[in-house]
């Protein structure tokens, strides 16, 4: 009886984890907020070096953070509105489920980080217009032979795992990779961008595509990391990702527009979380 007991209990507990982990984030509308003059926001995210991170306070700092706060004034200069945000770190920080839980999200719902807009993704949520250009960086570990030219990849990478995430447009990526240079490229799954960092860092074995900062994050750790020019890419532009039932993107893309972003306060949140080495990276590649 007692084996039953403690059985039943155990499901309902995996039960009500499963309940939390999958609830539907919820926030304001703005069309409410114009009229109850406040408003309660969700902003969701994964973890990404110098656009969200944690601090060694426990709250959250970033790129992403400082834009927001900005967009707060903003909308309380303009409309009278006070917003109150909730920051609610996606399920084991997984870059995948925070895409889904914004996708699912009701209203007043953000996401937060490293996404990419792409055509694909417009169709499934509201995006802000780009905030920042990105850099993917081909990485493996220090002790793999640099890689000249795309069409060597097969056989200087011979033997070696790629590691993405599912649903990223890295992992696109690989797959072209795949077709065009690497046919037998294997490809393996992580849930952040910062393990498939740790996997090639440990494992000569391994190579992984990921954002410029997840790269200058490894290095500024001194970590056995190793970044291929003939990999790079900066095709790619961030933006803020909103739901579909979300109408708070036209008053986002108003502020974005309203001289904001490349503005001396943008500029000044850029550097201050990127540094000058990010900073020679981006003017680098234009």
């Amino acid at each position: 009886m007692k084996n039953r007991i403690l059985k039943f209990s155990l499901a309902i507990t995996l039960l009500i984890g499963s309940i939390s982990v999958n609830a539907q984030l919820k926030g304001d509308s703005f069309e409410t907020a114009k009229v109850s003059k406040k408003a309660n926001v969700v902003y969701t995210f994964s973890k990404t070096p110098g656009f969200i991170y944690s601090t060694s306070g426990g709250s959250y700092a970033g790129i992403c953070v400082d834009i927001m706060s900005k967009f707060e004034q903003y909308i309380k200069a303009k409309y009278g509105i006070t917003v109150s945000a909730k920051y609610q770190l996606a399920s084991d920080d997984n870059f995948t489920r925070m895409l889904a839980s914004v996708k699912s999200g009701k209203g007043g719902v953000f996401g937060l980080g490293n996404i990419t807009i792409t055509n694909s993704r417009k169709k499934m949520y509201n995006f802000s217009p780009p905030f920042i250009n990105n850099i993917s960086l081909l990485v493996t570990n220090k002790s793999v032979t640099t890689l000249t030219k795309m069409e060597d990849m097969a056989t200087v990478f011979k033997g070696m795992t790629a590691y993405t995430v599912k649903g990223s447009t890295n992992e696109i990526e690989f797959y072209r990779w795949k077709k065009a240079y690497f046919p037998e490229m294997k490809i393996a799954y992580v849930g952040s961008f910062s393990d498939a960092v740790n996997k090639v860092a440990a494992d000569s074995k391994t190579f992984t595509n990921v954002d410029f900062t997840y790269y200058l994050d490894a290095v500024k750790a001194k970590r056995s990391v190793k970044r291929h020019v003939a990999g790079s890419s900066n095709s790619e532009e961030f933006g803020i990702i909103m739901p579909k039932s979300n109408d708070w993107a036209p008053v986002l893309a108003d502020f974005f527009n309203s001289g904001f972003i490349g503005g001396d306060e943008y500029k000044t949140i850029i550097r201050k979380h990127l540094g000058e080495s990010a900073i020679k990276l981006l003017e680098s590649v234009k």
